[in-house]
């Protein structure tokens, strides 16, 4: 048969015919496979979800440890039986400190159960230890913190660092917090039994539950846990500790009759559903297609084809049903924001969010531009200045982010104040750091403009109660001064005028220091 004589209709009828009966029979070919694929598509994402919801009680626990851990080593207390360890008695009222949250607690210790506190001093060399508590634990630090938290230095000892691991006498989870505030004197050890948060576990995942220790001792069963034969599926999930040794079992129940009901209703509903559709859905298009359809698209897939090939300009006709003018107008609507989105997107690109000066993209390619300018035009000095507002943490915990953020743009508002020239560049480097690039500037110039900027910021006035150097807001300033050469990447202009900061943080921070190289003919400046 020519396949000019058949039919639109009759050919749309048997591929209707053809579909609808394969559906049939591949739905009930399919069911079995179906239900398989279900059941280990759920234990996997089961498994998921334990795993999932024991990261985060091991993550509430950790949040818990530390606050405990820094509230207890703020205590005058403690700090004072510390300084005196080496006093007559001093290890003593040491010890008694040690022993006090397990005897009379203080707020956050209820929430965890304590197996011991350790203090170490900065070589992380066991100096005491509680009294109260497990007597079992081996001395010193776990092998696993220590060699987390050896090889720490600047700021980051600042920083409480722990983890779970597996001791002699069962998994445990510590956490080293520092000890001294900004000057860390020595380092509290809270070893707690985390036993007493696992069971959250079965709250989170709303299923019952079962928890054991890698020797197969029960530490916990949820109310409905209990196993029957062909009534329940075990999904499984060993918790890894950070020592690398497996430390828990968990193990949550599935209903399985209720799992298969569930699976079979879905089956039967999403295929009597789907042949139901696509009966209904072919009948009604073999009507309507035609007439409605076919036609309009073919005329509009030509607009929308130039418009794929960059021709965002074309608009679209909609001179048919009422879905097709709404069409019509939402795809033109779409390529007019399309176009606008693409020019704000250039200039959204080049500015950071919050203040509204230069980002630190903008000023990577504003310093590799003006870097090959100046291989260009006569190799002219370029200088930087990298500034830090001084203890600005400090100031968001206090005053709050949202006052830390208004800081930020004030802060940065004041620096183009200070900043006039149109070649300059004033950026955010990233957090509370900013970035003047000044092309075809000196050293003596850039130190002149650091000047200027301190005082402007000073003019802002903005209250700082925990700051070291000052009442109010201030900043320390790294200046570097570099002639581009062939040989040298733009990069280190970056690195100098940060070791320049760090140089003005160390010498006490509200100051202008001059990169290494420019120490010996320059000079600092501290604002008063």
């Amino acid at each position: 048969m020519r396949i000019e004589r058949v039919s639109l209709r009759v050919l749309s009828i048997g591929i209707l015919l053809i579909l609808g009966g394969s559906s049939a029979f591949l739905s009930l070919v399919a069911g079995s496979h179906f239900r398989e694929a279900a059941l280990g598509s759920q234990i996997k994402s089961l498994s998921r979800v334990i795993e999932v919801a024991g990261g985060e009680v091991i993550k509430s626990l950790r949040s818990q440890v530390v606050s405990v851990g820094f509230s207890l080593q703020k205590r005058d207390e403690f700090r004072d039986s510390l300084q005196q360890l080496a006093e007559e008695g001093g290890r003593k009222r040491l010890l008694d400190v040690l022993d006090d949250p397990f005897i009379t607690g203080f707020v956050g210790v209820a929430d965890v159960e304590l197996v011991k506190l350790r203090v170490f001093d900065l070589e992380l060399q066991q100096l005491a230890e509680s009294r109260r508590g497990s007597a079992d634990l081996t001395q010193g630090l776990p092998p696993f913190l220590y060699t987390r938290a050896k090889p720490r230095s600047g700021a980051d000892r600042l920083k409480a660092v722990g983890g779970l691991w597996v001791s002699p006498i069962g998994p445990l989870y510590s956490v080293l917090v520092p000890v001294g505030g900004l000057r860390v004197k020595g380092y509290l050890e809270l070893v707690v039994q985390p036993n007493f948060n696992l069971p959250r576990v079965a709250e989170i995942i709303q299923m019952p539950l079962e928890i054991f220790n890698m020797s197969g001792t029960p530490i916990y069963q949820s109310h409905g846990s209990g196993r029957e034969q062909f009534e329940w599926l075990p999904v499984e999930y060993v918790m890894m500790s950070d020592n690398g040794e497996p430390a828990f079992r968990l193990v949550a129940m599935e209903n399985v009759e209720e799992l298969n009901a569930e699976m079979y209703d879905t089956q039967l509903r999403t295929t009597f559903g789907f042949l139901s559709l696509t009966l209904a859905s072919l009948l009604l298009a073999l009507w309507l297609f035609n007439r409605f359809l076919f036609r309009p698209v073919e005329n509009m897939m030509g607009q929308i084809e130039r418009c794929t090939r960059g021709d965002l300009d074309t608009q679209i006709e909609g001179r048919s049903l009422k879905e097709f003018h709404a069409l019509a107008k939402a795809f033109n609507g779409m390529t007019k924001k399309l176009r606008d989105s693409i020019k704000e997107l250039q200039k959204l690109s080049s500015l950071d969010g919050l203040t509204g000066i230069a980002n630190r993209r903008q000023f990577d390619a504003a310093l590799e531009n003006e870097w090959k300018r100046s291989l260009r035009g006569g190799e002219y000095e370029v200088s930087l200045i990298l500034l830090d507002i001084d203890y600005f943490k400090q100031f968001n915990d206090t005053y709050g982010h949202q006052s830390g953020d208004d800081c930020l743009k004030r802060v940065a508002a004041a620096l183009q104040q200070a900043t006039q020239r149109p070649a300059d560049l004033v950026a955010r480097y990233g957090g509370e750091e900013f970035v003047v690039l000044l092309p075809a500037t000196g050293t003596q110039g850039a130190l002149n403009l650091a000047a200027q900027i301190q005082n402007e910021v000073a003019k802002l006035r903005i209250r700082h109660s925990s700051s070291d150097v000052s009442t109010c807001i201030s900043v320390s300033l790294g200046i570097t001064t570099l002639t581009p050469t062939a040989e040298t990447p733009p990069f280190l202009l970056i690195g100098e005028a940060d070791e320049a900061l760090y140089y003005a943080k160390e010498r006490g921070r509200n100051r202008v220091e001059l990169s290494e190289k420019l120490r010996n003919g320059g000079a600092s400046q501290q604002h008063g």
